[in-house]
C-alpha cells in the first residue's frame, strides 16, 4: 500500500488516548480541492487519511494525533462514545473523495478497505460496526458518510479478512485451560 505523505496542520495530541475506533467520512468538495481543503489551517479540519478517486491513499496526521474530524456530538446513535471525551482523542478518520453523484470508484473502494484492515491490525480494533463507524453516527445532523454503507463495508471486510487477532483473549483462554489441567 502506498501512502503519500500529505501532512494537515490540523490536529492535537491523544492525552494518553489510542485508537478504538475508526470513523469514515465523506468530503464535500471533489479532489484535489478537498485534500487543499483538509490541509489547509484555515479550514481547522482534519483526518487521517484521505482516499482519493484513484485508490491513491494520502496520510494527512499521523495515527499517533487526534485529527479534527469528529469533535462535534449531535445527537448520536453510536453507543461507543466515552462521556466527556472528545472523540478525535480515541478515533482514526478516513475521508473518502466520492466522485459525483457520490460514487466509490473501484480502485478507491480496494485502497479504502485495504487501509481499514490495515489499521484495524495494527491497533487491534476489531473489524464490526461497534469499532467501524460513519460520521454520522456521532453527529446526526450530517449526512456523512453519503453512500458508503457501514453495514456493508464490515460485511465486506469480514469475508475478506476476520479482523485483527485479539492477543489478551487468545492469552486468557491459554491461561484457563492451562488452569484445568
Amino acid at each position: 500500500m502506498n501512502i503519500i505523505q500529505s501532512p494537515s496542520p490540523n490536529f492535537s495530541e491523544r492525552d494518553g488516548f489510542k485508537p478504538e475506533i475508526i470513523v469514515t467520512h465523506c468530503t464535500e468538495g471533489v479532489y484535489p480541492g478537498d485534500l487543499n481543503w483538509l490541509t489547509s489551517v484555515q479550514s481547522q479540519v482534519s483526518s487521517h487519511y484521505l482516499v482519493a478517486p484513484d485508490g491513491k491513499i494520502h496520510q494527512l496526521v499521523d495515527e499517533k494525533k487526534a485529527a479534527w474530524h469528529a469533535g462535534l456530538i449531535v445527537n448520536p446513535t453510536f453507543q461507543g462514545l466515552k462521556p466527556g471525551i472528545n472523540p478525535n482523542k480515541y478515533s482514526i478518520g478516513i475521508e473518502v473523495s466520492l466522485l459525483p453523484p457520490a460514487i466509490m470508484t473501484e480502485p478507491q473502494k480496494k485502497s479504502y478497505y485495504e487501509l481499514v484492515k490495515d489499521i484495524s491490525t495494527r491497533w487491534n480494533i476489531p473489524i464490526d460496526r461497534q469499532h467501524d463507524i460513519g460520521h454520522k453516527e456521532i453527529r446526526s445532523n450530517k449526512t456523512c458518510p453519503g453512500t458508503i454503507n457501514m453495514d456493508t463495508v464490515v460485511k465486506d471486510l469480514l469475508s475478506v479478512s476476520p479482523g485483527p487477532v485479539d492477543r489478551e483473549a487468545i492469552k486468557k483462554q491459554i491461561a484457563e485451560l492451562l488452569a484445568k489441567l
